[in-house]
């Protein structure tokens, strides 16, 4: 599932007080509801999502799911959902809200029918009263379970219109084809169709979709060129892929197809956005020399219906932006690195999080720098045979903000830095939760105290999930991008460790937040300044 925004918080045993002296921020307040059990309330999993006063979450008791409705930070009702068709159990896919109700989707491998079955459940929002439960909406032809399609579930922003997008198995050298089927918030059908694209699965990969109000739907995409093409676009010293909006309607069995083109430059990554002006916003990542490396950003807005680009801003960023928060002997040497081959400085590769919309018709884009080691060692036993172990390693490192006026226009870009490597938990502690409230950015991450007072050209500590000085801490970015890092907890809550990818900004500029300690658990929000 789709993360919108929870901070997640775990508790470790009690770390003593970091040596660098630091009160807690007086920019945000934590409130907390009451103590509770994995044994009498349930084992909390993520947020789904929130609607009014209320956020809904997903809660696992036992071998049950539950959804549980919070009103402030009391449980309203706690139920559990069905997931049982004839006596089989059905795989949990997604769970989403539209308006009014709680949607539960759910699937079926049939062995004997050699397809995979999709089911809904609609519950209403207020009770969880079900008006439908487990009703068959969609199949997928497949031989095996290993290649049985996949099931993508969207709302739209106004959460009137639920798209499911069915995927069949992959096929060599077929054209790509899948089916849209576009349904209201109480899981009515509005419309379907097939559609093939004159791509192959081995040419195209899907990078992201949004349902629109009005029940279309916009797909980003990347085709990559083949064979001879893309042998001549190598030696050219060009981009070997390029990137396409798809626009999927009622009316059509074609999907619209517009390439979206930088000229003269590499994207390294691209996400899209429905501004509620009506443009579709593009914005992204570029390199000057290869796909891999970061030398710039950009912000684009397309016309919703020509789908041209009306508004395009750059910014290229210096070698000092590039160079902030290495060592200077480090900086130094990059730079001789570059001047000998030639070639303008780059930063590694990054990964986009979805484009923030501010309130004043701006924007904010967040990258982050994370990469996945995988280590194997094979060593000898004590019987003359050998014994082979994988490590996963997770890194990851710098946010890169970059602020987008109203306009369209890139005002400034940040870095944040951070050092997080982990092993074996999947980053389960690492990256960071994001809170967007008037003319500030708020940043809440895992850190060592020792990185509280950082300035350009110090060296950043890696933070450490056992370490003695581990800490939250709030970064906040102001209106010029200037910004201030502080412990967001005062000297006896340092013993609590956030999982940010489970972090939630509630539609209220708040954040719901959960932390566990030791055998009990609370649930809390923190409310930002």
């Amino acid at each position: 599932m789709q993360y919108p925004t929870i901070v997640a918080l775990l508790a470790l045993p009690l770390l003593p007080i970091i040596s660098v002296a630091q009160k807690k921020t007086d920019k945000a307040n934590v409130k907390w509801g009451p103590d509770l059990t994995a044994k009498e309330n349930g084992v909390f999993d993520e947020v789904i999502g929130d609607a009014g006063n209320s956020t809904f979450l997903l809660v696992r008791v036992k071998k049950e799911v539950h959804i549980q409705r919070m009103e402030g930070l009391k449980a309203a009702w706690q139920k559990p959902v069905e997931l049982k068709v004839d006596k089989k159990d059905l795989t949990l896919e997604h769970i989403v809200l539209s308006q009014g109700n709680v949607l539960v989707f759910a699937s079926y491998y049939d062995k004997k029918e050699n397809e995979n079955k999709l089911f809904v459940s609609t519950y209403a929002q207020a009770d969880f009263k079900p008006a439908s439960v487990l009703r068959p909406i969609g199949s997928i032809p497949a031989e095996k379970s290993s290649n049985a399609g996949s099931f993508n579930v969207t709302t739209s922003p106004d959460k009137s219109k639920v798209l499911v997008h069915i995927v069949p198995p992959r096929e060599k050298d077929a054209d790509q084809r899948s089916r849209i089927e576009m349904y209201d918030a109480a899981m009515q059908p509005l419309w379907a169709q097939e559609f093939a694209l004159p791509y192959n699965d081995d040419e195209f990969k899907l990078e992201s979709q949004r349902v629109d109000n009005d029940g279309s739907v916009v797909v980003l995409g990347v085709k990559y060129a083949v064979k001879q093409e893309k042998r001549e676009l190598k030696r050219a010293s060009k981009a070997t892929y390029e990137y396409h909006l798809l626009v999927y309607r009622a009316e059509s069995p074609t999907p619209q197809d517009k390439v979206i083109s930088v000229p003269e430059k590499f994207l390294q990554d691209m996400t899209i956005s429905l501004a509620e002006t009506g443009d579709i916003l593009c914005a992204g990542l570029y390199g000057n020399k290869n796909s891999f490396s970061v030398r710039g950003a950009f912000f684009l807005k397309l016309d919703r219906q020509s789908k041209q680009i009306k508004h395009a801003d750059y910014k290229e960023f210096g070698d000092d932006f590039i160079t902030m928060y290495m060592k200077e002997k480090d900086a130094e040497k990059a730079k001789k690195k570059a001047e000998r081959k030639g070639e303008e400085m780059e930063m590694p590769e990054y990964t986009l999080h979805d484009i923030i919309h501010r309130d004043d018709g701006g924007a904010v884009l967040l990258a982050e720098q994370y990469y996945l080691v995988v280590s194997t060692t094979t060593m000898s036993t004590g019987n003359g045979g050998t014994t082979t172990v994988t490590n996963y390693h997770y890194y990851y490192n710098d946010v890169l903000v970059i602020n987008i006026d109203p306009q369209g226009n890139i005002e400034w870009a940040t870095k944040v830095p951070k050092r997080q490597h982990s092993v074996n938990d999947l980053g389960r502690y690492s990256s960071f939760a994001v809170d967007v409230k008037g003319s500030n950015i708020y940043m809440v991450f895992n850190d060592t105290g020792e990185n509280l007072f950082l300035k350009p050209g110090d060296k950043v500590k890696q933070f450490s999930l056992t370490g003695k000085d581990a800490l939250v801490v709030l970064a906040t970015i102001g209106a010029s991008g200037n910004t201030s890092r502080e412990a967001l907890f005062s000297p006896d809550r340092r013993d609590v460790i956030l999982r940010p990818k489970d972090c939630v900004e509630l539609s209220d500029k708040t954040m719901f937040i959960y932390a566990s300690r030791k055998n009990d658990y609370r649930f809390g929000q923190i409310v930002f300044d």
